[in-house]
Parts: C-alpha cells; structure tokens; sequence
C-alpha cells in the first residue's frame, strides 16, 4: 500500500495513465517514477525509477534538473515531461498542441481543475485518466488484467 496524503494506494500507486502509459508513483525522497506501457503483451518502460528507458516507441531524455522528457519517435512530438521531486510534477501534451500539468504530492493529485483528496484506490484501480483532448479524465479506472498482472 502507498499512502500520499489522504490518497491510498492498495497492492501499487498508479495515481495518472496517459494514452495507456501507466505512472506508478513509489514514495521516497524524491519519488520514483516509473513509466510502462503493453506493446504486443510485453511491458515497454519509457522511464524507469526517474531515469529515461531506451525503446522503439519514443525517445527519451534527462536534463541537468532531472527533468525526464518523452517524445514519439515517428513524429518527433513531445508527449509528457516527467519532474519527480517533493511535488512530482507531469506535463501532457494535449492534442491542440496545448499542455496540461498535473501534479502528485503527498496530499493530493491535481489536474486542471480537478483535484483528487482523501480516495481509496486498490491494486485494480488507477487514479486519474489524463484524456490528451480535453487534459482530464476519469477517476478510479480499473488496470487492464495485464498491466495489474506485472504489478502485482
């Protein structure tokens, strides 16, 4: 179980999935993030414990600040940028070309307007669904079988 704040994570923290990437949150100082995606049932890592993860789908790339950004390969457009610290910050590219920044702390998940207190999630149950067209989504999703499966 991960504890941010008033926000319980049973079996593994997935407090954002984005274009089915899923962000597993691990509590330290500062956090761990890790981001997975299933191509052909197999999991694709595109960051792994904050650090960028070689893989045929997107580039990947650290700044001096830690700062991970993720970019589509084919296309060269930029996905999300990954800022783990006390506040880990994430930042989605919208499909109007716009972004829209989310951040997880330890007492809360913010999206847009919307903002996540105090909500139980157990190991089948994301946190938020980042929807690319309109920067927010969906609470408490449930994981595709697979991706709980390497969860768990």
């Amino acid at each position: 179980m991960a504890q941010f704040g008033g926000n319980e994570f049973t079996g593994f923290s997935v407090p954002l999935v984005f274009e089915e990437r899923y962000f597993i949150v691990e509590a330290g100082s500062p956090p761990m993030v890790t981001v997975v995606m299933e191509i052909e049932g197999e999991p694709v890592f595109e960051i792994l414990k904050n650090r960028p993860c070689s893989n045929g789908v997107t580039d990947t790339s650290s700044d001096g600040a830690g700062i991970v950004t993720v970019a589509d390969k084919a296309s060269g457009k930029w996905l999300y940028r990954v800022h783990p610290d006390s506040e880990t910050s994430v930042t989605f590219a919208k499909s109007d070309g716009g972004d829209c920044p989310a951040v997880v702390t330890d007492d809360e998940i913010r999206l847009g307007g919307m903002i996540v207190k105090n909500a139980p999630f157990d190991g089948s149950l994301a946190g938020v669904v980042v929807d690319p067209e309109i920067g927010m989504g969906m609470i408490g999703v449930p994981l595709p079988p697979l991706v709980e499966k390497w969860l768990s």
